[in-house]
């Protein structure tokens, strides 16, 4: 891997900068261009990511109180209070150094990250903040409201659909080193998702549909729905058994999968493993309806650890008090336009791509990028539109188990998908089935790039045809 900028080049703009601008200007030039090499990660020379925000740390604003540094209470805003009480950790209301995040989710209008609580000092595990904010470390809020967001205990993944709606899992379990407990019952909830953000309803998960009543290992969840919305299945990955718990919208019920392992195939690298178990599995349980469309095939990700949440073992992608604030295991995103998968290695530091309509072997998986592990990490990705946007924090280890609050420590980037891909193995492609070859067509006059239904059903097609006087769709 290569610097962005070798010594050599660095010494050369120096060199026009002087000539152009005088030596007092051009220190002024030269100070702003180190700022700019210490403030971003370095990254594979091929790859030329845009970052849209960096942090040294959260900072939140709640309720117009704006919380800067750590505070062991909760302020309210027009009050004043002083308390002499010494807490423990666990008790203080905000520890910045805490706020590492775990997945996003971002349209035209908000980015919402998820931060489980996992650790102290964590007020909300879902927050977000506007696009339209001015300056490139913006302030997170609670989502939706602080009100509502403190009856959700703890998130890990999220799932926007093309249905304007916001679904995740709220395990319910607070997770914190020495105060780990069940707070209320594990749920499934959804949101819309535009013009704003409402709530739609919330459904508990029955412990009968669990490992001895444990819910932190509902972390990953898939969304599999065809136009109109209502008839959509959610997929819920229970990391604790590695099987799947299935929510029907239409019953509003849920059922679960017990997943078979997968010994049939014995490919060489891991991400189709999950692709097989998923694949064999729900089309048993998904019945093809009298529909023009392809099943959906999605990655739903799992740790393959059984662990007990209540004792000492813990999986990895958590934390423990003798662990390091870095989650690791593969992430993954998926492009249902191309077809394409995207994903890391365990460390997180190198970025993979593999052309789904290849076959499942290691010859047709690219690298992309890589960072200095040492330093950098990939957070969460998503892939889902035209452009490629990812969050990285900076990596902690034993030397330095604290962010330097004196740099930046994570990063909101992005990049055109297409540029990104160009002169790899996994150019973008739409020959993946006939469904995806002829929806373009109907689809595009609707839609915007990233919110692409996954199929339509033959009733909406018959619409689109003559609304649009559209015809030859269904052939």
């Amino acid at each position: 891997m290569t610097n962005i900028l070798p010594s050599e080049f660095i010494i050369f703009i120096i060199i026009i900068i002087i000539m152009h601008h005088g030596c007092r200007r051009a220190f002024i030039m030269l100070y702003l261009l180190l700022i700019q090499l210490i403030i971003l990660p370095v990254y594979d020379a091929q790859q030329n990511f845009q970052y849209d925000y960096y942090w040294i740390l959260f900072s939140y604003d709640i309720d117009g109180v704006k919380y800067t540094n750590d505070s062991d209470y909760e302020h309210k805003e027009g009050t004043f209070a002083f308390q002499d009480v010494a807490l423990e950790e666990h008790e203080k209301f905000l520890i910045r150094q805490n706020l590492i995040p775990y997945d996003f989710i971002h349209d035209a209008y908000l980015v919402i990250i998820s931060i489980p609580r996992t650790r102290p000092g964590i007020p909300f595990t879902l927050i977000y903040f506007s696009r339209f904010d001015y300056g490139k470390e913006p302030m997170l809020k609670p989502f939706p409201n602080s009100k509502d967001g403190k009856e959700l205990i703890s998130v890990f993944n999220m799932f926007e659909d093309s249905c304007f709606r916001l679904w995740f899992v709220d395990t319910g379990y607070l997770d914190i080193p020495g105060v780990r407990k069940q707070v209320q019952p594990a749920s499934l909830l959804l949101y819309s998702n535009l013009p704003k953000s409402e709530f739609q309803f919330r459904k508990d998960i029955d412990s009968a549909f669990l490992h001895n009543g444990i819910t932190s290992g509902l972390r990953s969840l898939s969304v599999d729905f065809i136009l109109p919305c209502s008839e959509s299945y959610v997929y819920i990955t229970d990391d604790t058994t590695r099987d799947l718990i299935v929510f029907s919208l239409q019953d509003l019920r849920f059922t679960k999968i017990n997943r078979a392992s997968n010994t049939a195939d014995s490919w060489k690298f891991i991400v189709p493993q999950f692709e097989t178990q998923y694949r064999l599995e729900v089309k048993k349980y998904r019945k093809r309806p009298n529909e023009t469309y392809e099943h959906y095939v999605d990655f739903l990700n799992s740790t393959n650890q059984l662990y007990e949440p209540r004792s000492d073992s813990r999986p990895r992608d958590t934390f423990n008090n003798t662990y390091y604030p870095n989650y690791e295991g593969l992430i993954y995103t998926k492009n249902f336009e191309g077809n394409i998968l995207l994903f890391t290695n365990w460390n997180r530091n190198e970025l993979y791509c593999w052309n789904m309509d290849t076959p499942y072997e290691e010859e047709n998986v690219d690298l992309l990028s890589r960072v200095d592990g040492a330093k950098h990490r990939f957070s969460a990705l998503d892939a889902s539109g035209n452009r490629f946007f990812g969050l990285m924090q900076r990596t902690l280890n034993s030397t330095s188990s604290k962010f330097n609050e004196d740099e930046y420590n994570v990063w909101f980037f992005s990049i055109n998908f297409s540029e990104m891909l160009e002169g790899s193995k996994c150019t973008k492609s739409n020959q993946c089935t006939d469904y995806l070859t002829r929806r373009s067509a109907s689809q595009t006059l609707l839609f915007l790039g990233r919110i692409v239904p996954k199929y339509v059903s033959d009733n909406v097609i018959r619409n689109i045809e003559n609304m649009w006087n559209v015809t030859g769709i269904m052939n």
